[in-house]
Parts: C-alpha cells; structure tokens; sequence
C-alpha cells in the first residue's frame, strides 16, 4: 500500500469513485490504498526502486547473510510512504532491506535505497533507519536497528549483524556467517553504546542503586537473552528517572 502525492493518482482515484468502481464508505484507509496499489499495479509503485541482489555466497546448513530464514510479509515505510504486504528479508552483513517486488514467488530481489527506508515492521517488531533525515551524522549509527523499548525519557536500540568468514571442508571452500548483537542507548538526545553495566551507570550515576539491585535480581537473564534483559532494565529505569 502507498499513497502517493500527485495530481494524475489523485484523478484516477476520483474518477474511479465517480464511476462506482470502489466505494470508500465503510472502509480503513489501508484497505483503500491497499487496493489502489492493486489496480495501479505493483511494478509502477515508487518502492520499486534499487539494485538487483546478486547473492554469490555458499553457504552450509542454511546458514546465510539474512536474519530471516525465509522471505516475510511486513510494512514498509519507504521515501515518506508506507507500503504494507511486501515481501522483504533483512540481510545483515551488508545492513540491506531486500525486497520481492513481485512476491514471493520473485526470483530478482532488489536492494532498497537505504536513504529513503525510514522503517520497516515485522511480525510485530520495528526496525528503523537511524541515519534517516538526520541532520547529524552520529559516528556509532549504523543505518537499521530493532526498536527495543521506547520510552518518553530514553530510546533503546539493538543491532543485529553478521560477520562472515571463508571456510573449506569436504565440498569445498564456503561462507560461514556469525551473527553479533550490539546495542545503543538515545538519552537527551545523545547516543551511548551499551556494552556492560559499568557502561550504563556512567550514563545514570545517579541511578547506581536502581541498576545495581536489577542486575542482582536479573542476572540470570543475560546469558539467556540480553537484548530482552536490557529492554526490561531500560523500561524500568524510564519509569523511575525524574
């Protein structure tokens, strides 16, 4: 879905109301641009824009450069439009958002512009584009990250990437792909890199005794899953900072 701004959409759009083609009484307005797209037809839509992907690696056990392990339906927020029902994966060694523009079934995915991707939501998760319209540039930003809390005192980010390093065995030599996290903090409008407890009580000295007291009742968390401890300490810590 996308709506556009201009004059020739906006008179096909009238023209077919007038006609009785499609009735916007009793519909959202993601139903009705959902079904613009459909009769403007897919392959003319602005999103549609960007370098074809040419994937050469070889990889063993499916272990490859995307953080899905198969193409997904999601939104996506691209040049100021948002997009619903696009087939999409999210390839994390280059930092690309790859879409199908023909579904899933399409065999040339294409890499988005990353200057235009504002966001892009999937299966419930958002993901967006840090370096989108900023007026300045921060050297720790890095183009797409996960939405991991967001609060009205602070802003929590998480990174997933994937390094990749040549490997052989018995068929040859291959790719092999090892996905890191990494994880950044927005605080009056600064951003601070979060990488141990030491690194999170310089930014809130004054809240020593809160983040002390979490770490010692959830620990055990953050061998199981650290981005989800960290967004559970940072929802905490939002709602006790004056």
């Amino acid at each position: 879905m996308v709506l556009k701004k201009i004059n020739t959409t906006f008179l096909i759009f009238l023209l077919l109301f007038l006609s009785g083609e499609i009735n916007i009484y009793g519909q959202n307005s993601d139903s009705i641009y959902d079904w613009f797209d459909q009769k403007t037809g897919k392959e003319n839509l602005a999103i549609n824009n960007g370098k074809l992907l040419l994937n050469y690696d070889r990889v063993a056990n499916n272990n490859d450069r995307f953080y899905f392990s198969q193409y997904v339906t999601g939104t996506v927020v691209y040049d100021d439009q948002t997009y619903n029902n696009v087939v999409v994966n999210y390839d994390l060694y280059n930092d690309d958002l790859i879409l199908k523009p023909n579904g899933e079934a399409d065999k040339s995915p294409i890499i988005l512009v990353k200057d235009k991707v504002q966001s892009f939501s999937i299966d419930k998760k958002n993901y967006v584009n840090l370096n989108y319209s900023q007026t300045k540039i921060f050297d720790i930003i890095n183009g797409y990250y996960e939405e991991g809390y967001i609060g009205n005192q602070l802003r929590f980010y998480i990174k997933h990437a994937k390094t990749r390093t040549e490997r052989i065995n018995s068929d040859g030599p291959y790719d092999d792909f090892t996905e890191k996290t990494y994880f950044i903090l927005n605080y009056k409008n600064e951003y601070f890199k979060i990488s141990s407890k030491k690194s999170i009580i310089t930014i809130f000295p004054e809240y020593k005794k809160l983040i002390n007291e979490f770490y010692s009742t959830n620990d055990y968390m953050i061998k199981l899953d650290k981005s989800k401890f960290l967004t559970n300490l940072f929802t905490y810590l939002n709602s006790n900072i004056q």
